[in-house]
Formats: C-alpha cells, structure tokens, sequence
C-alpha cells in the first residue's frame, strides 16, 4: 500500500494548494493516489447567499479541476461540503485511509491565529494525520532539496521515512539533513546523525548536512534558509485529544512550540508528519 494513499486539498481560491498539488503529482511516490479537491461553504445568513456562494464554490472546483491534465493511476474528485471550513477538512481526513492534508497558511502565530478563527492552525493543532503546509507567499519548487529536521524522537524519524519516500525514484535529489543541538559540547559523537546518515547511504540517496546550535525553531528555519531547501520535512506529535476540539490550546499559547515557531517563519513549504508517541 503507497504512503501517500489519499490527498486532501483544500481549496480555497489562493492558488498555493493547486500549485503544490500539481507539484506532488509530479513525483513518482503520488503515481497512484486519490486527490480530493475540498472546498466548504460556511452557512449563510439567508437561503439567497447560501445559493449564491454555494454556486462560487462549485465553480471553483469546477475550475481547480480543469486545471489538472488526466493521469494514469491517479483518480481526482472534488467534494463540496456546507459547513465551518477547519472543522470540515479533519471530518473528511478522518473518513479517509492514510490521509495527507494539503492546505494554504497565511503564517500568523500562535495566539492571532487562535483569536482570528484560523482554519490552518486549527487542523494543525489537531489533526492526527501528515500536514503539508503552504504560506500565501510561498513559492513552489519541485523538490529536489528535501530538508528533513533530526531529533531522537519517533515522529522525526517517521519525518526521515517519510522524505525518503518521497525522493524515491528521482535522480539528482538530496535528502539534507538538519541536525539542531542546545549545548555545544554534545556534538562530537552524534549517534542521531549517524544514524540518518547510515539509512541513507543504504538506500542509495544523496544528502548533505547541516548543523547547529542553539534555539531548535529557530535553527531550522535558517538552515532551510541557508540551504535553499525546496522542502522542510518534520516531525510534529499529536496536539490535542478529540475531546478537547472546542477549546483553543491553552496549554501552548505560552509556551513556544517548535513545529509552532517552524509554521509562521518558515519559507518553503512544510510537511508535518505526525505522532502520538512523543511530545513537542
């Protein structure tokens, strides 16, 4: 079974989603996936606007999908749902085997995000499945300089998996790997890193390293600055329990979470994978 079974884009008339989408289906590791193309009207005040921007939705999926040249073994359908958008995009990933959701991010941080109601920070917060992130202002390079972030942690080590499968069966790409350390001294021996190396020498993949010390957030993002990276790969855990969804995540807004800091500062686009193994 493909690691990248079903893809969720959500639509929301930005362009980035449709770019990055384009961009995956480029690869060979979405060779044989299934795309929904999901916009969700809120609910209007009257039946009247309802109509009316139910029919704006419909024409631009209508039009995303025109947008898309006929694939062999990739199957493209568009779903148009009524309802509040975030809440919409976790119901549909959560009805779908081995979900990716695509998704557009205007890269506010933690607190605005929460206080204005963003659609991007509420999946981020709480969807259990593999994110990819594009800001507004992104621009979207096929990726043949995968940046994967290193810690000893479960989900980043799923981060290194998962941007080999995504390299896979393409010539000339690199995976980089950064590796981000707080104190200076500890990085003589680096069992992390030689770890990452030796997975990679196995499969035949090209890579090049990048190191630092310092603040992890912050680290990262210069790193995938400095390196020119087509794309951030990272390990981010799960971020609250279901019964949580009502509530914003308190219990972060004043703390500073990595994959947090990585979201609103990053350049490039970001793949989130995630898990419940382990904390940020």
């Amino acid at each position: 079974m493909p690691r990248f079974e079903n893809v969720i884009a959500a639509i929301d008339g930005s362009g980035t989603t449709e770019q990055m989408i384009h961009t995956l289906l480029s690869l060979p590791a979405f060779a044989k996936c299934n795309v929904t193309l999901l916009h969700a009207v809120p609910s209007q005040t009257s039946a009247e606007d309802m109509r009316t921007a139910w029919q704006k939705g419909q024409d631009l999926l209508a039009k995303t999908l025109q947008s898309f040249p006929a694939q062999p073994g990739v199957k493209i359908s568009t779903q148009l749902v009524e309802g509040d958008p975030k809440v919409v995009v976790l119901e549909v990933a959560e009805s779908l085997p081995d979900p990716l959701i695509v998704m557009g991010s205007r890269g506010r941080n933690r607190i605005i995000a929460i206080l204005q109601n963003s659609v991007s920070q509420y999946v981020f917060q709480l969807s259990s499945c593999p994110m990819l992130l594009v800001k507004d202002d992104a621009y979207v390079k096929y990726p043949n300089r995968v940046m994967v972030a290193l810690n000893d942690s479960p989900s980043a080590w799923e981060a290194l998996s998962t941007a080999i499968d995504l390299v896979s069966g393409i010539q000339g790409t690199q995976i980089f790997l950064a590796r981000v350390q707080l104190d200076a001294d500890n990085q003589s021996s680096d069992p992390v890193l030689n770890r990452a190396i030796d997975t990679l020498k196995n499969r035949h993949i090209g890579y090049q390293v990048f190191t630092a010390v310092g603040d992890p957030g912050t680290e990262i993002v210069r790193l995938a600055e400095q390196s020119n990276a087509d794309l951030l790969v990272m390990g981010s855990p799960d971020r609250r329990p279901t019964i949580a969804r009502s509530i914003p995540d308190l219990d972060r807004l004043l703390g500073r979470s990595i994959s947090d800091y990585v979201r609103v500062h990053i350049g490039c686009p970001v793949l989130m994978v995630r898990s419940s193994k382990d904390t940020d």
